[in-house]
């Protein structure tokens, strides 16, 4: 054999890997995956990165420089997409922890008051529909805790009035929580006669009074009745 055939022989795999190299490098540049990586970090830094997300935020802007420095490199167009899909996630991640969800106010979650027959603590058959709208509102807000305060009318002794308004409150918390509310998130109290709702001894005053009355739970903030 010829020493030009030799050397041809020697130069045929080395072009053959060589055009094997450039094949697998035939990819576009990620460009539109650093753009949308960009403003997710953008985002996530308007959202109050790093302060609310430390770790995330960290990861996010370490995924995108060094997709960035990959973007520019020669054939490594596969790893910088990678590395840039990862940095646009954990930008998303650390924008939905920095989101914070305002409360809800209590005008918005219009919890209604339900009423008792004399001398009772049985919920009446004209409260459960009342309950059950109530307890889909807690289900629906599950930051919302929520206190019940029972009442009495004024007949009976301050003591007995005490007790049967308890009762009262035990009652709806139990209904409640038998809809499925955690029940972790009601406090039942017993206030009894020594607040009213309406003044006089009529009858229309009495039930009036007779009634379990939900107000917002101090654990979340200040106490906003719901009337």
């Amino acid at each position: 054999m010829r020493c030009g055939d030799l050397k041809l022989l020697a130069v045929v795999p080395a072009l053959f890997v060589a055009l094997i190299f450039l094949a697998s490098c035939a990819t576009p540049p990620p460009t539109q995956e650093l753009a949308d990586a960009e403003a997710a970090v953008a985002d996530a830094q308007a959202a109050g990165c790093p302060d609310c997300a430390p770790e995330e935020c960290a990861a996010a802007e370490s995924a995108l420089k060094k997709g960035k420095a990959l973007y520019s490199e020669f054939c490594s167009e596969l790893e910088a997409r990678r590395m840039l899909i990862d940095a646009r996630a954990k930008a998303l991640e650390a924008k939905n922890k920095c989101t914070v969800i305002p409360p809800v106010m209590g005008e918005e979650l219009p919890f209604k008051d339900i009423f008792f027959d004399f001398d009772k603590s049985y919920i009446r058959a004209d409260a459960e529909p009342i309950l059950q709208e109530n307890a889909e509102l807690l289900n629906n807000n599950p930051d919302i805790n929520v206190v019940i305060e029972g009442y009495a009318d004024l007949r009976g002794s301050v003591q007995y009035n005490l007790g049967l308004a308890q009762r009262r409150a035990y009652a709806t918390k139990a209904y409640l929580v038998s809809l499925g509310v955690d029940g972790s998130r009601i406090e039942a109290i017993g206030i009894g006669e020594t607040e009213q709702f309406g003044e006089g001894r009529t009858e229309a005053v009495f039930q009036l009074n007779r009634r379990a009355y939900f107000t917002k739970g101090e654990a979340l903030g200040a106490r906003i009745i719901f009337k």
